[in-house]
């Protein structure tokens, strides 16, 4: 779903950017180390801070990007010019990329958004490299509840920290890590087991 107005400038602010700078890119990377020298995939991009952070803190070569509103990637394709970033538009549930694509995908706070999330986080799985990572970022049922009459969030079937971490281990990621606060956000770091081979053992 597309940002109401009042999320759209939550969203497009210095605050939110420092929080994602300072906080939110820090804790993931420490829960799920570098991506370095891999190919990213972003969930909603945003006005791209996210896909510049991706490049520059988690270190991968070459990133796709894409959002459901069309004025976002603008945004970050105006940010971004001359970056390995590829930008689209699109809708996390059916992803346009081939199984086993990529080593890293990013969540920043994105898939709440979502109404058919477990869906999405299938998808993540799908698109994932064996021994790729997912490094997640995700505001809470409690938090959307709490700010109904000012947020605009699918209200139905919403996820808690535990519930969250369930869905992935359900598509087959394993979680590695996974931090809450006061049940209004969590972070997560998973990785896509890797198949084992003939006489051989399989590792995460």
């Amino acid at each position: 779903m597309r940002l109401n107005r009042f999320e759209y400038l939550l969203m497009n602010n210095p605050l939110r950017a420092a929080v994602q700078r300072r906080f939110e890119a820090p804790r993931l990377l420490e829960m799920g180390g570098s991506a370095r020298g891999g190919v990213a995939l972003e969930l909603g991009c945003g006005r791209g801070v996210g896909a510049e952070l991706i490049l520059d803190r988690f270190g991968v070569d070459s990133l796709d990007a894409f959002d459901l509103d069309p004025r976002m990637v603008g945004l970050a394709r105006q940010r971004l010019g001359g970056r390995p970033v590829r930008f689209w538009v699109a809708s996390g549930t059916a992803l346009p990329a081939a199984d086993d694509s990529y080593d890293a995908v990013f969540d920043f706070g994105i898939l709440h958004h979502v109404r058919d999330w477990r869906r999405a986080v299938a998808e993540v799985a799908r698109v994932l490299k064996p021994g790729g990572r997912f490094y997640a970022e995700e505001v809470l049922e409690p938090f959307i509840r709490r700010t109904r009459w000012l947020l605009d969030h699918p209200r139905t079937d919403r996820f808690d920290a535990e519930q969250f971490r369930a869905a992935i281990e359900a598509s087959g990621l394993a979680v590695v890590d996974w931090r809450q606060w006061w049940g209004w956000v969590a972070w997560y770091a998973a990785r896509k087991p890797v198949q084992a081979g003939p006489g051989g053992s399989g590792e995460e």
